[in-house]
């Protein structure tokens, strides 16, 4: 894993700000200045010094598929150690793979696939299957969706636990139709923000290059009204978490009678080490129903949250499932020229 890099005061507080809520306005660095103190120059200084060293990937937003029209799911294949490397480099030449971890179980290969249709998640996991020769994949499509925040705590100042957002049926979620200037829009919102003071106006700038006869104000009222619609699930910093220490991550793997999901899920998404919270179908070989990302400086950390997490819920403990590589991590395209 790679060594976390030395931050300053100012940097833990930009950076513990702009995971969950990048300002958008028309000069958001002096706004981020308003909320963590400092100057607008200062705060833009400590961002373009945490990209240069990694530690942020990119600024920008992250769509929600199902409002997209598209379809999302969690998958897992149980691979023979010797063959890992092989089928992960397999998996990941889809463009609808976006996540690929080893984890440590029997299914070792986890990945998250995005496509326009069921069938075509269908499709590509029956491919998957044959040119593999492995047939023991799990689909785990999420059935609620209790937490998505990606957001860590590197203050130490938030409470241990939070309120819970509601609860969310991807499978029920409406989505939405976007004109060619929104599309347009969305592809440059998936990239990362432009360097600058005002980085909205280089996204309109770029916008009219390409014939989008759009303005600034435009790019501010779109992206600000696709946040509040949840469109836009998160527009912030993706961060390399390993680098700020978070050096343990396990996904924990719960078994819940279906009449306490509703109950136990949202005591489970209240935890601010959570930073994902599901509840996926379970299978003849995998009964878990249940699933929670949970973040911490080391194993003992996270295992620690996973029994604070029994604690309140009453539930059985939790298979632990630690993330030991990344194949992939990147974001969806969508609407791709």
């Amino acid at each position: 894993m790679a060594d976390a890099t030395t931050l300053t005061e100012l940097d833990k507080r930009v950076l513990t700000e702009i995971q969950g809520g990048f300002p958008v306005t028309a000069s958001p660095y002096a706004t981020l200045a308003e909320r963590v103190g400092g100057t607008e120059a200062g705060v833009y200084d400590s961002v373009a010094g945490l990209k240069a060293s990694g530690v942020i990937r990119r600024i920008g937003a992250i769509f929600d598929s199902h409002r997209l029209g598209f379809r999302s799911t969690l998958c897992a294949i149980a691979v023979p150690p010797e063959r890992v490397e092989e089928v992960a480099a397999l998996i990941n030449c889809y463009p609808n793979v976006t996540h690929n971890y080893l984890r440590e179980d029997r299914y070792n290969v986890w990945f998250t696939l995005i496509a326009e249709s069921e069938q075509r998640i269908e499709e590509i996991l029956a491919e998957i299957a044959e040119t593999t020769r492995i047939d023991d994949i799990l689909n785990l499509p999420a059935i609620r969706l209790f937490k998505i925040k990606v957001d860590f705590d590197l203050t130490g100042e938030r409470a241990a636990r939070g309120e819970a957002p509601p609860i969310v049926k991807p499978a029920e979620t409406e989505a939405v139709t976007l004109s060619a200037e929104e599309k347009a829009l969305a592809r440059l919102l998936q990239d990362d923000l432009p360097e600058g003071l005002e980085p909205f106006a280089g996204i309109a700038a770029r916008l009219q290059d390409r014939g989008v006869d759009v303005d600034e104000a435009w790019v501010l009222e779109r992206t600000q009204a696709w946040v509040d619609a949840r469109v836009i699930r998160r527009f912030g910093a993706a961060i390399k978490h390993h680098k700020t220490g978070f050096a343990a991550n396990a996904m924990g793997v719960w078994t819940a009678p279906e009449e306490r999901v509703e109950e136990v899920g949202p005591i489970m998404a209240s935890f601010k080490e959570v930073s994902h919270c599901y509840q996926r179908p379970s299978a003849p070989t995998w009964p878990a129903n249940l699933y929670t990302m949970m973040h911490g400086r080391s194993r003992e950390e996270c295992e620690r949250i996973a029994e604070r997490i029994r604690e309140a819920t009453g539930l059985p403990a939790p298979r632990l499932l630690y993330s030991v590589k990344e194949f992939k991590k990147t974001s969806m395209r969508y609407f791709g020229e």
